[in-house]
């Protein structure tokens, strides 16, 4: 049995319209991004797919940091299993 025949039955019908609903409203903004005219302030934010890049990379920086976060304040595993001499 493949990934998505394990997953595909945990989907009721409305997420799976609401995924497809996502989908399509995607693609048509992707496409009005290179027909509509932005009135940029600077020519950087004129161009194309610039805001969908933007916003991509944000959120990639913020995984990062997460991710170093993590490492720098997380307890062992067994922090709470650890019992010192005195402790009930």
């Amino acid at each position: 049995m493949s990934d998505s025949e394990k997953t595909d039955h945990k989907m009721t019908p409305l997420a799976r319209r609401a995924i497809a609903v996502l989908v399509i409203a995607c693609a048509l903004v992707s496409v009005l991004e290179f027909i509509i005219h932005r009135h940029a302030y600077f020519e950087t934010e004129g161009r194309p797919m610039f805001f969908a890049a933007y916003g991509f990379a944000a959120f990639l920086i913020v995984v990062a940091g997460g991710v170093l976060l993590r490492k720098l304040v997380m307890r062992a595993p067994d922090y709470y299993d650890i019992q010192e001499d005195g402790d009930a």
